[in-house]
């Protein structure tokens, strides 16, 4: 996911940099490395900065665009869902500024995914469910009628889905501002 207006970094947080890479670059490297088919980016508004920045990278990522991106990140995932839902039996959701994901933690959760044979499987930290996760067709028709700023947070605690929580404490580490992209690099 990368629609948002990233307004509290002032710019394109997506194409920020940690150690030469973008944080879209590095989502997009550690998912390639795991049992993931293909890797779709939601732009919206920083879209033709996406789009020309991966063009010069050469990355085999599928952009779509949401033109209704200021409805927040849910109205982004119901068109993502809509788009992708006929080709995929599972749609893993990830959100490009939670930077300290790695490819591990990706693989940790699609393989629970395989095992566990449940409707989704999610990142569990600091005592909350959240993405990544993996959402299972039988979610697909509630994700596609999403809308707000609330993304999936409601299935994921939804009675009418079975859930699995896969402790991940590094999606807890997400960069909102300069300064909290500061303070990651600094840690590194």
């Amino acid at each position: 996911m990368a629609a948002g207006q990233s307004s509290r970094f002032n710019g394109c947080k997506h194409l920020a940099k940690v150690n030469e890479h973008s944080l879209l670059e590095l989502t997009f490297e550690a998912l390639q490395h795991t049992g993931v088919n293909d890797v779709f980016i939601i732009t919206g508004r920083w879209h033709k900065q996406i789009r020309d920045f991966l063009g010069e990278k050469n990355c085999k990522v599928q952009l779509l665009f949401n033109p209704n991106w200021q409805a927040g990140i849910g109205n982004s995932i119901a068109l993502a869902v809509t788009k992708l839902a006929q080709d995929y039996d599972a749609i893993l959701i990830a959100l490009a500024d939670q930077v300290a994901i790695t490819q591990q933690d990706y693989q940790q959760l699609l393989d629970e995914f395989a095992l566990q044979q449940k409707d989704i499987v999610c990142a569990n930290y600091q005592q909350t469910r959240g993405v990544p996760a993996v959402f299972s067709k039988t979610t697909f028709a509630q994700l596609s009628k999403l809308d707000g700023d609330k993304g999936a947070k409601k299935l994921l605690y939804s009675s009418e889905f079975s859930i699995v929580d896969c402790p991940l404490e590094s999606a807890a580490i997400d960069i909102d501002t300069q300064q909290q992209l500061d303070n990651f690099t600094k840690v590194l």
